[in-house]
């Protein structure tokens, strides 16, 4: 009997209990502005070419000579294409004296234990070789034809309505810094492959409303640069003590914690947008800024049918023309734990209580281990000072009616 059940929980270790995916994510200003953001799929041969990849390219980042700031971000994009197949796509934008954009995109399919190419998905790709190449020259009319005569169609992503096409900037000799790309609509298309589409969320929440009056001693606890694994834990932190905080998400990691975004609201917490990529915002164009803000918007909508009103820049970083491209109310803080930097809870608790007062914002950060071993001591200290926990947006209403009296 004994033989059974050992043998019973060896299978289970192998073959049974799969991980949820989550999403591996470090930003710091250390070594320059840096934010990465990429999926762990939980299978090993996949997650081992993309951390390699992460890797060396940080690596690479940290050996360059720069005369100003320079800055990583590495984000991602991931879709399941069917139950087998999964493409993840890496972008890579560095920022020195120099402008460069990368990708990275891997296609794999589970059941063979197998990275694919375009071959694999599409049919007759030779038959489309030439349409693709005038529409290269089409968009990009200074790409060099002897490149274009040799490009390889090896970096590709795939949505609901789309196979999209990447090509690194130099491969085709183009002027252009940012990257090239061509969407192929996929009913033009004899794909290989069945693609599964995404079906909405009809998941409708709000936030609850505390009772808290004028005179009551407030404090905001405000968390950036999640969801991350440590979220829910952070939740069970403040569920137990009965707090609340607001929390400023990176938009390319909402889909993989949807559950949890759902928890936030259900539980009284407040979500708020922190861009998309997590790039430093002061060097983007209108157009850039307001693509980082609305794809955001979009992710938290759909999956919880909540519309952020909050945002909190990057790195603390805005200007005033920035806060006019968009209605959002631009949320920064006064009691910075740093947390990302100091990495104890020691000194994250000396950053912190001795500096609150009532109204006090404070930043903390969802996505570091650290954070969550401080967060405790934090909330019992001032529930012990009288402090009442509310969300950003109670607070700035509080303030307001204090104004007014």
């Amino acid at each position: 009997m004994k033989k059974i059940i050992v043998l019973l929980i060896i299978i289970l270790l192998l073959c049974g209990c799969e991980k949820e995916k989550s999403v591996e994510s470090y930003i710091n200003a250390e070594d320059g502005f840096v934010s990465i953001n990429y999926p762990v799929t939980n299978i090993n041969v996949l997650d081992d070419k993309i951390s390699a990849y992460v890797n060396q390219t940080y690596y690479n980042f940290k050996n360059m000579k720069s005369s100003s700031t320079p800055e990583l971000n590495i984000s991602y994009t991931y879709k399941e294409i069917n139950n087998d197949i999964i493409n993840v796509s890496l972008q890579t934008e560095i920022v020195t004296d120099k402008v460069i954009n990368k990708i990275k995109t891997f296609t794999y399919n589970k059941t063979n234990d197998k990275f694919l190419s375009m071959e694999d998905l599409v049919e007759d790709l030779n038959g489309l070789d030439y349409e693709i190449k005038k529409e290269l020259l089409e968009k990009y009319q200074d790409a060099d034809m002897d490149y274009l005569s040799n490009v390889s169609y090896d970096y590709f992503t795939i949505d609901d309505e789309n196979l999209t096409l990447y090509f690194n900037p130099a491969e085709i000799k183009s002027k252009h810094d940012e990257l090239i790309y061509l969407d192929i609509p996929l009913d033009s298309l004899k794909m290989l492959v069945d693609i599964d589409k995404n079906e909405g969320n009809d998941t409708y929440l709000s936030i609850k409303k505390r009772n808290v009056s004028l005179d009551d001693k407030v404090v905001a606890l405000t968390f950036d640069d999640g969801p991350s694994k440590y979220t829910d834990k952070i939740l069970d932190v403040l569920k137990k003590y009965n707090a609340c905080g607001t929390f400023f998400l990176i938009g390319n990691k909402v889909d993989f914690y949807g559950d949890t975004l759902i928890r936030m609201l259900k539980e009284g917490s407040e979500i708020g947008n922190h861009s998309y990529d997590h790039k430093l915002l002061t060097r983007l164009s209108k157009e850039e800024f307001q693509e980082e803000i609305n794809k955001t918007q979009e992710a938290i909508k759909r999956v919880t049918g909540f519309t952020p009103t909050l945002f909190r820049p990057t790195y603390g970083g805005y200007t005033n023309t920035l806060k006019s491209y968009t209605d959002l109310k631009f949320v920064l803080w006064d009691v910075d734990s740093r947390d990302w930097q100091v990495k104890t809870k020691d000194k994250i608790l000396k950053n912190v209580l001795p500096n609150v007062k009532s109204g006090s914002i404070i930043l903390m950060h969802d996505n570091h281990e650290y954070s969550l071993n401080a967060l405790e001591d934090i909330i019992s200290n001032l529930k012990k000072q009288g402090y009442k926990f509310v969300t950003v947006s109670e607070l700035l209403e509080l303030k307001k009616l204090r104004e007014s009296e």
